[in-house]
């Protein structure tokens, strides 16, 4: 049985299960190919429709569909499926009392990039393009620049857009974070401040340690310095024995939360005892989740 069936639909009306369908904007024309006798498309239905008065009611139903491309009807069953035996020709299997008839399949090819739905029979090239978010074209392989108006920057609270493929990216100023820069990082909202004199790594002594410390984040301020001490102080520096410094340097903001180790210099050795620490950068100063040093002793100290 073969026959070519053509269907278009543009600006018109059709009586269809005494419901009145109105078709109108761009026009669907598609080719209906060769009925297969005893054969059903598997693994790609997009609908079933039962009881169907017919085949010519299924093929209309297909034609409205607008991502079918091929059907299976029988038994007063109809099923609309996303693709046809052409691209899966192992789906095609035998079922009694079944025809299947697909069309010509302009999307066959995956027009549409960068996962875009495609949907055939639409002119002016026999299929369109639904494209994801990011991306726009006829073939969705044109990158939306997020980044390209200052009126529309996504990124909050002075945030820099970085445009990439399909999306884009916010670089945060200190103290924010999330995708758009719109949370304040609680460690650069609430902490601890260390401000005291004898915690600078000028101040000479030897009469304190940290060894009662809570695990909090901290920050140096005042005369304690702006930040902890990144070079191997003398020994008997900021009222303690074994003054502690950070080993590398201090993270950007982008870097976000760091690890980075705590040396004591102690007996000739810069790093005698060690232990690790959280470090973040929330732009104007720098904040420390520190812990209670690992003997007496010993005790961070601050700088700058």
């Amino acid at each position: 049985m073969k026959e070519d069936h053509w269907l278009s639909w543009c600006c018109i009306y059709v009586l269809l299960c005494n419901n009145l369908v109105y078709c109108e904007g761009s026009c669907r024309k598609i080719v209906f190919l060769e009925v297969k006798e005893d054969a059903a498309l598997q693994n790609h239905l997009i609908r079933s429709i039962a009881p169907s008065a017919s085949e010519h009611f299924c093929r209309v139903q297909c034609f409205l569909e607008n991502e079918c491309v091929s059907y299976n009807y029988g038994q007063v069953t109809c099923q609309l499926n996303n693709s046809t035996a052409a691209e899966h020709p192992l789906d095609l299997k035998a079922k009694q009392n079944f025809i299947y008839r697909g069309i010509q399949n302009s999307c066959s090819s995956m027009p549409c990039l960068n996962h875009g739905t495609c949907q055939s029979g639409f002119d002016p090239h026999g299929y369109r393009c639904f494209c994801t978010a990011g991306f726009t074209g006829t073939q969705c392989d044109n990158d939306i620049d997020e980044c390209a108006s200052s009126k529309s920057n996504p990124c909050q609270n002075g945030g820099t857009c970085i445009n990439v493929p399909g999306a884009f990216q916010c670089q945060c100023p200190g103290g924010f974070i999330g995708a758009r820069c719109e949370t304040v990082a609680s460690e650069c909202a609430s902490y601890i401040t260390l401000n005291a004199q004898d915690r600078n790594v000028h101040y000479r002594g030897r009469a304190k340690c940290d060894n009662n410390l809570e695990t909090k984040w901290y920050r140096f301020q005042g005369q304690a310095g702006r930040k902890l001490a990144t070079t191997c102080p003398q020994i008997h520096r900021c009222n303690t024995d074994l003054p502690g410094w950070m080993k590398g340097k201090h993270p950007n903001v982008e870097d976000g939360i760091v690890k980075r180790q705590v040396c004591f210099h102690g007996y000739q050795k810069c790093c005698y005892k060690t232990t690790t620490i959280d470090v973040r950068s929330c732009g104007a100063y720098f904040v420390y989740k520190l812990m209670k040093s690992p003997f007496c002793n010993s005790r961070y100290c601050g700088t700058g």
